[in-house]
């Protein structure tokens, strides 16, 4: 939590899969990539989140972390917020989300409908799954085999990135390569479990009655969320259009889309324009309040760590099965599909399916209501 004197107005950070709460106020020169700073500087109190299972953060069992307890955790956090809970009562809260954590406030938000305005950033409402389970998934490995978390972590679904492989979530031309090292350094474990539940979370479109502002930030080379079964990333206006089918007839609907920039919309060299974009759009609709602008950013506690630990026999075993058969395949995918339209770009080969998706998520909340993705099949 930083909290500029007088702040009435607060951001809640929510990171996304396989790391915490650095991403929004990252160590590396953060004069250029720390959101939170960015945000403290204009007025805005920011409370930085782990989600359940990373950071600083409870690391339950992972049968427990699925995505409706995350998103029931922000509500936790939300509702402290507004009641002084943690020390201090705020009058307004924005929840900000980063790909997974983008998931998360947009369910939590649709779900409890308790925020007065939403900023996802690497994300749209679909998602093209063949090129998140090839790039992203097909380049972890059990974190209990990692010595990063060997000594902490014992739960064989809760993954980490194999070494060498966090690149994956950037346009590398676009990025600096201290970013990219120090994430090496930084990168956290998250649950396949939470995963899994939550790549169901657009079968019952929760958000169909949410009418609050919402900023929608996505780079036009985002591989995750752009191109087949999705959208074609090619400009705000169709960012804007995309997601207007999923909320409410009466929300303010903004996009952004930081050219030449990939899924980590807050460490590429793009930063500062979409950090611009965002607080500007809380500014319009939510206002900095009573908090004092040009305030100078607080310390961050450091997160305990353990020594690097090396892994059980068995548990090295798994990991090393993981990096010399899985990884090898995700890479040749990805040479693989170089050329091809909407897995080697942010173009969409079939039109009309990301509308065809809306139209029915939309009518099943009709029937169903806001029930966690959990209570209704979904995956």
């Amino acid at each position: 939590m930083c909290t500029p004197p007088g702040a009435n107005v607060v951001q809640v950070l929510v990171h996304g899969w396989t790391y915490d709460q650095h991403y929004f106020d990252w160590p590396v020169k953060p004069e250029t990539y720390s959101y939170a700073r960015r945000a403290n500087a204009a007025g805005y109190a920011t409370l930085a989140i782990d989600r359940l299972g990373a950071g600083a953060s409870l690391r339950p069992p992972s049968l427990f972390t699925t995505f409706n307890n995350n998103a029931e955790a922000l509500h936790a956090v939300v509702t402290a917020l507004r009641d002084g809970s943690l020390g201090q009562r705020f009058d307004k809260v924005v929840t900000v989300g980063h790909s997974l954590g983008s998931l998360t406030v947009a369910q939590e938000a649709g779900q409890f409908k308790d925020v007065d305005a939403v900023i996802t950033t690497g994300f749209v409402h679909t998602i093209n799954y063949t090129n998140v389970i090839a790039r992203v998934l097909g380049r972890d490995h059990p974190a209990m085999g990692d010595p990063k978390f060997a000594a902490v972590i014992k739960d064989p679904l809760y993954m980490t990135s194999i070494p060498g492989t966090r690149a994956s979530f950037y346009h590398v031309p676009n990025t600096d390569p201290a970013v990219i090292e120090a994430d090496e350094r930084l990168k956290g474990a998250a649950s396949l479990v939470d995963f899994a539940t939550g790549a169901g979370f657009n079968v019952v479109n929760v958000d169909r009655d949410l009418d609050i502002p919402v900023l929608v930030v996505t780079g036009d080379k985002d591989y995750f969320f752009c191109g087949l079964a999705s959208i074609d990333c090619s400009s705000a206006r169709e960012l804007i259009e995309h997601e207007r089918q999923w909320y409410g007839p009466n929300a303010t609907i903004e996009a952004y889309m930081p050219p030449n920039t990939g899924h980590n919309t807050a460490l590429e060299k793009t930063a500062p324009q979409s950090a611009k974009v965002m607080i500007d759009f809380v500014e319009r609709h939510v206002g900095h309040g009573t908090g004092v602008p040009g305030t100078a950013p607080g310390k961050r506690p450091a997160i305990p760590s353990p020594p690097p630990t090396t892994p059980s026999p068995a548990a090295a075993v798994v990991a090393k099965a993981f990096e010399t058969a899985v990884l090898p395949v995700a890479n040749a995918y990805v040479q693989a599909v170089e050329h091809v339209p909407g897995l080697g770009d942010t173009s969409n080969p079939v039109p009309g399916v990301d509308k065809l998706l809306a139209t029915v998520a939309n009518t099943a909340h009709r029937f169903l209501g806001t029930l966690p993705a959990e209570l209704v099949g979904a995956p």
